[in-house]
């Protein structure tokens, strides 16, 4: 299943090429007279700027031409927690990021006379709560959105975004738009949400196993890295590795997170490891999801996952006993393996530790590609509101928020804040490449096919493998939610 983009790093080099060039190609005009009526007023311009770019021969984002009466461009952005992942509000700052998103948001709006206003708000379920009360009212509060998966999802059901591929101002071919997220969100030729370099949010929460290297090599434990470049890195060469930590380091007979281990996990992270496997609770044939959880790979690692949780070598982070945190047990070089997204990378920047980055392992040496989940509950997506004032003027803002994005936010997010702060060793960049190049968009997890998403994290939590006798419960149920979704989409 590989990204049928670029691979992330090769692009950054090519667009570094042309970033000064896009932005001293932005073109603006005076403001035209304003208009009446509730939508943008716009002017026509025809000396458009063309940013493409004559070093390269993939085609290039060009300038639409249209300047709008400094017409505010609402975006609603939420979270499930207060320190979740905002991509458009930051300030001109010296942090390389929070300029990149500055810079982006000054060119787009300088390009066509237009004002970006984030509405930033957290909590469970709020973006589909708003976007719900919009449609009500019929006000056209929001021009776009970049909201949670599960509220995305809901959002589509019930009709209240607009299909992505029905807006002629957006071309979703561009390499600014996540061609794997596109070809695996995509439900009989509709699209009602996606990723790209329009948010860094899907990347931050994108998971990989972070490894000690001093406690890797104290304990004879090979070069991972060259598993990863042999093929080799699979979940057996994961399990064998973790069963070589443990250690009651005080002596009281009791693991807790004053101990040492293998493995520290968490509830959630039965999802990536199985999406790491080619496993997914819904698979699209030809434009029409299936149910394909139910398999002999499923059984097989949640036996060995859950199995593996069990023992003494590894501990849940969440439910653990002893007073230290997670990231002071990794730290503190208490753990060989940590399973967790980009976004905790910031905790271990100012550390002595030597870690190292991987991505999660295959099923086995058969498996062709490394494959990479994200996290559900975090992770947002891009969309726009059926019911927004003007498709076309939301269509022409988010396609300069991407094409600038991709020139700007991700070179700095990849090159200067990820290689750039946190990767330690030139083999971590090297994974990142192979973690970014395949990842897994699960439709099933977004609608919450059978609650199978929530039965599979709680199999972890209470160290349950019996899977055939969960999925037998949630059977019925995700079959009649899967003929209710192909009903909606418009499947006999």
């Amino acid at each position: 299943m590989k990204n049928a983009s670029m691979s992330l790093l090769r692009r950054i080099i090519a667009l570094s090429l042309v970033t000064v060039m896009a932005l001293s190609a932005v073109a603006c005009t005076g403001p035209s007279v304003p208009g009446d009526d509730t939508t943008p007023s716009v002017t026509v311009d025809t000396t458009a700027a063309n940013t493409t770019d004559a070093v390269t021969t993939e085609k290039q984002y060009v300038s639409p031409g249209l300047f709008y009466d400094s017409a505010d461009f609402n975006i609603l952005v939420t979270a499930p927690v207060s320190n979740g992942v905002n991509p458009f509000v930051f300030a001109d700052s010296q942090l390389v990021l929070d300029n990149a998103v500055y810079m982006r948001n000054t060119a787009v709006e300088e390009e066509l006379g237009v004002n970006i206003e984030a509405i930033y708000e957290y909590g469970s379920n709020i973006g589909a709560t708003r976007v719900a009360q919009d449609a009500t009212t019929q006000d056209g509060a929001y021009d776009a959105l970049l909201l949670n998966s599960y509220d995305v999802a809901a959002l589509a059901h019930q009709d209240y975004l607009a299909d992505l591929y029905e807006n002629d101002r957006i071309d979703l071919g561009m390499s600014y738009w996540d061609q794997a997220a596109n070809e695996q969100l995509t439900i009989n030729k509709k699209l009602y949400f996606t990723t790209g370099d329009i948010s860094f949010n899907d990347k931050e929460y994108t998971f990989s196993v972070m490894f000690n290297k001093d406690l890797a090599k104290s304990k004879g434990i090979g070069d991972l890295y060259s598993l990863v470049d042999e093929g080799k890195w699979t979940f057996d060469a994961f399990a064998e590795a973790t069963r070589k930590v443990s250690g009651d380091l005080n002596g009281d007979d009791i693991m807790d997170s004053r101990d040492m281990y293998g493995l520290v996990l968490w509830d959630d992270t039965i999802l990536p490891m199985l999406a790491a496997s080619d496993v997914r609770i819904l698979t699209l044939e030809d434009g029409v999801p299936e149910l394909t959880l139910n398999n002999e790979i499923t059984i097989d690692i949640i036996e060995k996952y859950v199995g593996l949780a069990r023992e003494d070598c590894s501990i849940n982070f969440q439910h653990m006993t002893g007073g230290v945190s997670w990231q002071d047990m990794f730290t503190n070089g208490q753990a060989l393996f940590l399973l967790e997204y980009f976004k905790a990378l910031p905790y271990f920047r100012d550390t002595k530790l030597d870690y190292g980055m991987l991505p999660f392992p295959k099923y086995n040496e058969a498996q062709t590609d490394y494959l990479s989940g994200i996290s559900v509950w975090h992770t947002s997506f891009y969309a726009l509101p059926e019911f927004a004032k003007d498709a076309e003027y939301s269509g022409v803002v988010t396609e300069s928020l991407a094409a600038y994005s991709e020139k700007l936010v991700t070179p700095a997010y990849y090159e200067k804040t990820l290689v750039g702060r946190y990767v330690t060793d030139e083999e971590s960049g090297d994974m990142l490449d192979i973690i970014f190049d395949n990842r897994v968009f699960d439709l099933g997890l977004y609608y919450k096919t059978g609650a199978l998403n929530s039965t599979l994290i709680i199999m972890l939590r209470n160290e349950q493998s019996d899977f055939a006798s969960e999925y037998a419960k949630k059977a019925n149920a995700a079959k009649l939610q899967l003929d209710q979704l192909k009903d909606k989409f418009g499947i006999d």
